[in-house]
């Protein structure tokens, strides 16, 4: 545990000089720098792998989202909000949110939450209903509408003009994929394999349980048993000498005067 907190801090210290050395251009070599490394490409090269990265705690049926973990979500995403109207009111340069359209937000965001919301998947399935449906096809709506005024209006802040069918391919392929074939597949393999897991627990809290009623049935006959009796004493051995019972007192009297002489 020592070793492994060693080498977290170690390679928070690396980082860190790193970080110092590219942006203070003590250290070239990194490519690190204010043009090359703002927020923007931040945010390019880590919101993917933090979204995979959280795959495992949200998958985890422990793991819920309680109030107060959606109230620091939406804190969370009030503060960025705010952080991307203030980069392109003010503008703040090392953010990298300026010149940045509608077309790069959604290559930077679609398939981050497709594969974040993929737990939510089934509970959207299980609850959706009718107003679920009318708030879809409203989202829809607009965005044909957004879609339509960025290839016939011409509106620059969309960046969809000069973007063909391919472009979408590639912006919307995998997390359409995801919510439809890939994620249904995925849960129905899992549910089989927790089904054959959960099947085997019982099995072996059945085994279980069979040998402790044994071995309590083993003890209740014990106890129960009677105890054996005791073995008789057995005399002491006699010598060879004392075999020959002696003779009462009147006997050896009677035999000593027979024995006298006259």
């Amino acid at each position: 545990m020592r070793n492994r907190s060693a080498w977290v801090w170690s390679g928070v210290l690396v980082l860190a000089v790193v970080l110092w050395g590219g942006y203070s251009g003590r250290m070239s070599w990194t490519g690190i720098n204010g043009h090359t490394a703002t927020l923007w490409d931040w945010l390019h090269l880590l919101l993917l792998p933090a979204a995979f990265a959280l795959l495992p705690l949200t998958l985890s049926r422990r793991a819920g989202l309680t109030r107060r973990h959606k109230s620091m979500v939406t804190a969370a995403v009030a503060a960025f909000a705010l952080l991307v109207l203030f980069g392109y009111v003010i503008p703040w340069a090392w953010t990298g949110f300026s010149g940045n359209r509608l077309w790069d937000w959604l290559e930077l965001l679609v398939l981050p939450m497709a594969i974040a919301l993929t737990p939510l998947y089934g509970v959207f399935r299980a609850g959706w209903s009718r107003r679920h449906t009318i708030v879809v096809m409203c989202g829809l709506a607009a965005l044909g509408v957004i879609v339509l005024g960025g290839y016939l209006g011409n509106w620059t802040w969309t960046g969809f003009h000069g973007n063909t069918l391919w472009d979408w391919l590639h912006l919307l392929l995998l997390p359409l994929l995801l919510p439809t074939i890939i994620v249904p597949a995925l849960l129905g393999v899992t549910a089989a394999r927790l089904v054959i897991a959960e099947e085997e627990r019982e099995l072996d809290a059945a085994a279980g349980d069979e040998a402790e009623e044994s071995d309590a049935e083993a003890d209740t006959t014990l106890r129960a048993a009677p105890a054996p009796a005791p073995a008789p004493a057995s005399a002491p051995p006699r010598s060879a000498g004392s075999t020959a019972a002696p003779a009462p007192d009147g006997g050896g009297e009677a035999g000593g005067a027979q024995a006298s002489p006259p």
